[in-house]
């Protein structure tokens, strides 16, 4: 998983990585969003919510990590979810994912 957090923080760089509720759903809502990620101690609401509008928009959703993880991942406080809007990034992610990120 320390891979695929280095890869969030290039993301992040590059302009292509959204946190936060608010951003992730607006990402989700105009279609921009290509994969969710959502930490493994966000709040059940959140982790239902996520789930249920990812699969809504037919978006891949991944639950891994904690949020002082993502956070820090982002340069960012901790962050319940993030979006990833790059398909090259997301990608790369998905070939990296463990058995237990689902």
């Amino acid at each position: 998983m320390k891979k695929i957090l280095q890869l969030l923080g290039l993301g992040q760089r590059a302009r292509s990585v959204v946190s936060g509720d608010e951003g992730v759903r607006a990402k989700l809502e105009r279609r921009q969003a290509r994969l969710i990620i959502i930490a493994a101690d966000a709040a059940d609401s959140t982790t239902r919510d996520f789930t249920v509008l990812a699969k809504r928009f037919s978006v891949p959703c991944l639950v891994a990590e904690t949020k002082t993880d993502l956070g820090a991942a982002v340069g960012k406080s901790p962050r319940a979810v993030v979006a990833l809007l790059d398909d090259n990034l997301v990608n790369r992610i998905l070939e990296l994912k463990t058995p237990e990120d689902y």
